[in-house]
């Protein structure tokens, strides 16, 4: 049985990356969505799983109040400083 290792955070990234970005105007091409999303991932602490119990755990984790809102941050952070600079035509 393979055994593979995931950062869920970047599950919960993407999945709130779109619904975050609905409530701006600004670009969300490809380019510009997985800057992002890098941006926020790299200011969010890691959230390494390998088996279905620890991911489970760790879901729980992500149900908390200051986690959503540290998520929330650094992707609005992230939305800010890649519409300021992004790195494709305009």
């Amino acid at each position: 049985m393979n055994k593979i290792l995931h950062n869920l955070m970047e599950d919960v990234v993407i999945k709130q990356l779109d619904h975050i970005l609905d409530s701006f105007h600004c670009c969300k091409c490809e380019q510009c969505r997985l800057d992002i999303a890098s941006y926020a991932l790299n200011r969010l602490p890691a959230k390494y799983v390998v088996t279905t119990q620890g991911e489970l755990i760790t879901r729980l984790d992500s149900l908390d109040l200051q986690f959503e809102t540290n998520v929330i941050t650094a992707i609005t952070q992230g939305i800010i400083l890649v519409g300021n600079n992004p790195r494709h035509e305009i």
